[in-house]
């Protein structure tokens, strides 16, 4: 499965703690062929994705070329489930994440996505 398609976040959490509703909103996930472009917080993020689609859970590497994050790798890992996309990243760039679980001690980022209507 690739992630292809726009996404906007329905909830999110950073080191386990929700992420405030009105800010919910401005967070969003564009994948197109092996590129993306990602929002948070009003700051862009674009580059590549490198998919790892036979790992369990399936995994992601995206290798940010521009914005905040660039010249890092973030690893994550990443599901669908009724209707709405999963992503779970480890944006520190250590280890990718196992499961799909933010706490304070991980500090992973996890979104969950609905496709974004046409």
């Amino acid at each position: 499965m690739k992630l292809d398609g726009s996404w906007n976040a329905v909830d999110a959490q950073l080191g386990g703690q929700h992420i405030d509703e009105q800010y919910i909103s401005e967070i969003t996930l564009v994948v197109q062929n092996d590129n993306y472009e990602s929002i948070f917080g009003g700051k862009i993020d674009k580059g590549t994705v490198k998919y790892f689609p036979y790992s369990i859970p399936m995994a992601v590497d995206m290798a940010a070329t521009e914005g905040p994050n660039s010249g890092k790798i973030i690893k994550a890992i990443y599901k669908s489930s009724g209707g709405y996309l999963f992503v779970c990243y480890n944006i520190t760039e250590g280890d990718r994440p196992k499961t799909f679980v933010s706490t304070p001690e991980n500090q992973f980022y996890l979104v969950r996505y609905k496709r974004a209507q046409k």
